[in-house]
């Protein structure tokens, strides 16, 4: 019994090496590709040929899993680029997809189960029919391929996260990631967009979208501030304060209003049940905005309520876009002006020429039409449903779903204020709730099996 004990002990002294091991392993990788990133900034001949070298050896050698989770922590930098619309990290994450997709088929692996799965392929086959509409064919045939490389991205999260430890790890690279990539940024003075080097934009580029992309780390780090303890649970806390000075820093004014709406979720769902880390969480917030919000925010924030005083008129031009894409719609109800040819169809509507119609929902409408549009709500809706907190989960579960319903809540929030349809935080995020409510559910059915119970 003594030898079967020690065994045990050394079995699992095993496992943990094995796991600092893993980890330590991932971050050497991320941090690699982000220092090649850095350098294709400045020499693209010497950056292309480690970069390739560096994916082909990753896709040969490492396991599926450790790809996974480098191609997670490349969210965070994708904004570098060597030259205009040229993003390498994006490129580095489409060759770890394709050679993910093609290691998972040779292993012909079992497709997790997931009813959103036909809505997603409702949403590629009607937006197809928005081609012919199209007056730019190659622009609406990049942006389907970029839904097409989402779909992929959806599958292979919850295809990799089938445990609770799996979305512990995921989140965990994605907080070292996103920090990692801003003190990098920082130190070397890199701004992938000159004219706003006034607001934070890390290695995302857009400020907008990386108060979006922040939004969602928070509440999930939160999550795990609750569950840990000691160092850990310091450490976590840091984060989230990491994470809201960022927040503010980026100068997002849907990210004031995407950051409301989180924090009444939590509110709403903590304010009994946990009231000293609601209380802590709020001297957090008035800590902050004391010491390290600077007065730039607050003056956009007051535009909110009085667009009047909005000097770069970013407000009016977003009402004229949200116009303008009624517009088209109405012309076009069924199938769209082509995807992302809003910025061709701008000028017949009375804009200048705009990129984006600067929201998510009006941006698929106007561009795929409801064909597009209606699969699209179905997404959004199922992952809300899949939100529902049932009495069976565990606490833990519990606690991440509702984590979860605040990051949704604010991603939606801030999705009205940025095209975000092509943002991989967002498929991320719905392909995360949907990994978490299977794994709730089977809990639930060994439970039921075992005659346990674990009620939240």
């Amino acid at each position: 019994m003594i030898k079967t004990m020690l065994q045990k002990a050394e079995n699992v002294e095993e496992i943990k090496t094995k796991k600092h091991i893993f980890s330590g392993l991932n971050l050497l990788i991320f941090i690699a590709l982000l220092l090649i990133a850095d350098i294709l900034v400045f020499e693209i001949m010497a950056g292309a040929l480690i970069l390739a070298g560096t994916v082909l050896l990753l896709v040969a050698l490492l396991n599926p899993k450790i790809l996974y989770f480098v191609l997670i922590s490349l969210f965070s930098l994708e904004g570098f680029a060597a030259f205009e619309n040229v993003s390498y990290p994006k490129i580095v994450a489409a060759l770890l997809m394709i050679g993910l997709t093609v290691r998972m088929a040779l292993t012909k692996g079992s497709v997790p189960k997931d009813n959103s799965y036909k809505y997603l392929l409702l949403f590629l086959t009607g937006s197809i029919v928005s081609f012919p509409f199209a007056k730019e064919f190659y622009v609406s045939l990049q942006s389907y391929i970029t839904y097409v490389a989402l779909f992929v991205l959806y599958f292979l999260t919850r295809y990799f996260l089938k445990t609770e430890r799996d979305i512990i790890n995921v989140l965990n690279y994605l907080f070292i990631s996103t920090l990692v990539t801003f003190a990098i940024v920082k130190i070397t003075g890199l701004s992938v967009r000159q004219d706003m080097s006034s607001r934070v934009s890390s290695g995302i580029g857009d400020p907008n979208a990386f108060a979006s992309y922040i939004l969602v780390l928070i509440p999930l780090t939160l999550y795990r501030a609750l569950h840990t303890s000691g160092i850990l649970r310091i450490t976590y806390w840091a984060c989230v304060i990491s994470f809201i000075i960022l927040l503010a820093y980026s100068g997002s004014r849907g990210g004031i209003l995407g950051f409301i709406g989180s924090v009444g979720v939590l509110v709403y769902y903590y304010g009994r049940g946990r009231p000293r880390q609601i209380l802590l969480f709020v001297v957090i917030l008035i800590f902050i905005s004391y010491y390290f919000v600077p007065d730039e925010y607050w003056m956009r924030a007051s535009s909110i309520l009085h667009p009047e005083t909005d000097q770069d008129r970013s407000i009016s031009t977003r009402i004229d876009n949200y116009s303008a894409s009624l517009r088209m719609f109405f012309d076009y109800p069924v199938a769209g002006v082509g995807l992302n040819n809003f910025q061709f169809n701008a000028g017949d509507y009375g804009l200048r020429k705009s990129l984006v119609v600067h929201n998510t929902f009006l941006e698929i409408l106007s561009g795929g039409g409801l064909l597009s549009f209606i699969p699209f709500s179905l997404i959004l809706i199922n992952c809300w449903q899949k939100l529902k907190l049932k009495r069976k989960y565990e606490k833990t579960m519990c606690d991440l779903i509702i984590c979860l319903k605040a990051s949704f809540v604010s991603i939606l929030i801030t999705s009205s204020f940025i095209s975000g349809d092509h943002k991989k935080i967002l498929w991320f995020l719905l392909a995360l709730i949907a990994s978490v409510y299977y794994i709730s559910n089977q809990r639930d059915a060994r439970c039921r099996a075992s005659g346990e119970s674990n009620y939240c």
